[in-house]
């Protein structure tokens, strides 16, 4: 009997991250590169239920520029050498079979994270929702092809980090949630 598999997004602080690493150089004399701010892993599961593991880096937060929320970008990397060498540097020039509207990334491995803050966390409790501290998207290569998947992670305090899921994107779940939204009042 075969144990059904989740998907799964770990992640953390880098215990490690320094914001002036010119300060502290490399083995060569040289300033070390920015250490991520957030570290981590995920798995994701393919439509056709293979599993594929990646390592999580994010740096940041950065500043939006259009108005919109600060976020990380960062990377997801499978830990499959040789499938990794098959998504290093690549970019995407057609469409990719479960895009998100209003979302686009061209490198593969590419993240996106937004950070929730503590008030609109708690705000959402009182109405009787758990929003997770951390959301946002990636673009991943994966035995089917290029794929997006949707990132959340809530903070677990029993266990010291974040934790949460990096399920396939699914376009007609999410024309659904935003159809089922209501309608803003006007101003």
């Amino acid at each position: 009997m075969s144990e059904t598999k989740y998907s799964e997004f770990t992640l953390n602080f880098n215990p490690r991250f320094r914001r002036t690493d010119e300060q502290h150089p490399d083995e060569r004399g040289q300033p070390e590169k920015k250490r991520p701010t957030l570290i981590g892993k995920a798995m994701v599961i393919d439509a056709d239920g293979t599993a594929t593991e990646f390592e999580v880096a994010a740096w940041g937060p950065n500043a939006a520029r259009t108005g919109g929320p600060d976020y990380y970008s960062g990377t997801l990397n499978p830990k499959d050498p040789a499938w990794r060498a098959r998504q290093l540097s690549t970019t995407i020039d057609g469409p990719v079979r479960n895009a998100i509207e209003g979302f686009e990334l061209k490198q593969l491995g590419a993240l996106r994270l937004f950070e929730r803050t503590e008030a609109d966390i708690q705000a959402a409790k009182a109405n009787g929702k758990s929003l997770p501290r951390f959301y946002g998207h990636g673009l991943v290569l994966l035995p089917s092809g290029p794929r997006y998947v949707d990132l959340s992670a809530w903070y677990r305090p029993e266990h010291g980090f974040y934790s949460g899921n990096a399920p396939l994107h699914d376009p007609a779940a999410a024309s659904a949630a935003r159809a089922a939204k209501p309608a803003a009042e006007p101003a």
